[in-house]
């Protein structure tokens, strides 16, 4: 039987079109929302994010990273749609095979093409949240 260990939950907003943040381009990056979740020897942990971004300029990619206390745990690269377009982007990630311990789970976003012809913008929602389970 699956029992909740902990459960966190960290947002900037939770409604779409309510910030306005360009997105920087790497190597910088820009922390979204970070939290901290105990865990279990042999536990998991589901990780669950929604971003909104909306395109300023061309069809910037975008990658999304997932820390666990400042290492990479997972990345996901997507393709933000054209011009002044607006979409949610939805991760979800298992974290496994981690000590018993209290983790930061931190996630951030950059822009990897360089070009100064592709530029996003954050627009709501950024909701990032954590289920500890054994």
């Amino acid at each position: 039987m699956t029992q909740i260990i902990d459960f966190s939950r960290s947002a900037i907003t939770s409604f779409s079109q309510s910030i306005t943040i360009p997105v920087p381009l790497s190597p910088s990056s820009y922390t979204l929302t970070e939290f901290g979740l105990a865990t279990v020897q042999g536990g998991s942990v589901l990780l669950n994010a929604t971003i909104g971004v909306q395109t300023t300029l061309g069809n910037p990619n975008l990658l999304l990273t997932i820390l666990r206390s400042g290492t990479p745990v997972f990345t996901l690269l997507a393709t933000a749609p054209g011009e002044s377009q607006y979409t949610p982007l939805s991760l979800s990630y298992v974290d496994l095979n981690f000590p018993s311990g209290y983790f930061a789970y931190t996630l951030t976003i950059s822009q990897v093409n360089s070009s100064t012809l592709n530029s996003a913008n954050l627009t709501g929602p950024v909701d990032f949240s954590g289920l500890s389970l054994v």
